[in-house]
């Protein structure tokens, strides 16, 4: 009898103990939401020429290390060169025709000036002619000769109007708002801006990957022949099931446990929530349309900002990871930093 109720205390003991845990379990898997589907991710750039050309020169190589604004690699410069000295004549010719054409203007405007002034002594010498002649002290023929030589002055200022309109139309505007100067000036510009994308630079700090650059390649403007995984700024997405959503908020604290680093332990926290579910905006979304239909939980991508991150630990963009949140801390009501 006594064997038998020990064997049954021990038996509801671990039944106990076991409810316990269980309990315990589904408590903790509630407040602290964890998913093993998670990966680490990085801002990756693709840099490329803004201009085809042939290669000339690499500067780096695969999987080297690079600082921002470090030159990658260098096309072939001569006929962008070529280009700046056209451009460089083109804005020369068009200064000319331009200082050419203010000439002009400054000519008909004295011109102008000159034939006013003989217009002025001519009526001068019209109206002493036409009194002396009606006092008899001058012939009818000097009379008829200063009336010529007013008319031919009114003509003559009237010539000067006209050549200095047809000179300032020519100008249109003097430098620097004259038309063909500025597009002589945006022409050099843009040639020049050719030239300088001929040397190609990194976007950001990071390491190279898949560079198979060689000198003498032919690169098409806007062809990148290689890309680099910036590593000033890691995160981890992690695909939570929908049901397991419903504590997590931005701002909570997160830990992530890398797979490649077993043991050690990376600090996060959550800075983004997916509007939609993973397979919203797959090439084929499910059509839950037919009578077979089978409820199935979906995942959410959970964005985590890796906020600590060992020293070092070099991570990987693509690798997998394990990422726990945090839903106790109240630390929901923060502002997502700008991924």
């Amino acid at each position: 009898m006594r064997t038998n109720v020990l064997r049954w205390s021990v038996v509801v003991a671990f039944l106990l103990i076991l409810a316990g845990g269980g309990y315990w379990y589904y408590r903790y898997s509630t407040l602290y939401p964890s998913t093993e589907d998670a990966y680490v991710g990085a801002h990756s750039v693709a840099p490329a020429p803004e201009v085809p050309g042939r290669v000339a020169a690499v500067f780096v190589r695969d999987h080297e290390r690079v600082r921002r604004g470090t030159l990658l690699f260098a096309l072939d410069p001569t006929p962008y060169r070529i280009g700046v000295d056209a451009a460089l004549a083109a804005l020369a010719r068009a200064q000319s025709v331009v200082a050419t054409e203010e000439a002009e203007v400054r000519s008909a405007r004295a011109a102008l000036l000159l034939a006013r002034a003989t217009l002025a002594n001519a009526i001068k010498q019209a109206r002493r002619a036409t009194r002396l002649l009606k006092s008899g002290d001058v012939t009818r023929s000097r009379y008829d000769d200063a009336m010529t030589a007013l008319a031919v002055a009114r003509a003559r200022v009237a010539l000067a109007r006209a050549n200095l309109h047809a000179a300032l139309n020519r100008l249109v505007a003097p430098i620097p708002r004259n038309p063909l100067w500025r597009e002589a000036q945006a022409a050099l510009a843009r040639a020049r801006w050719r030239l300088a994308q001929t040397e190609v630079h990194a976007g950001c700090t990071g390491i190279v990957t898949s560079a198979s650059l060689r000198a003498g390649d032919v690169l098409g403007a806007g062809q990148s022949p290689f890309d680099i995984v910036c590593t000033h700024r890691w995160w981890v997405t992690a695909n939570y099931k929908e049901t397991d959503l419903a504590r997590i908020r931005v701002g909570q604290p997160a830990r992530v446990r890398v797979d490649m680093y077993p043991g050690v332990l990376f600090r996060g926290r959550v800075i983004g929530i997916a509007p939609a579910a993973g397979t919203a905006f797959s090439l084929l979304p499910p059509e839950n349309a037919t009578g077979n239909w089978v409820k199935v939980t979906q995942r959410v991508p959970v964005r985590v900002i890796l906020t600590g991150i060992p020293h070092g630990t070099t991570l990987r963009l693509g690798t997998s990871a394990t990422v726990t949140v945090d839903t106790v801390a109240h630390r929901h009501a923060e502002v997502a930093p700008r991924r």
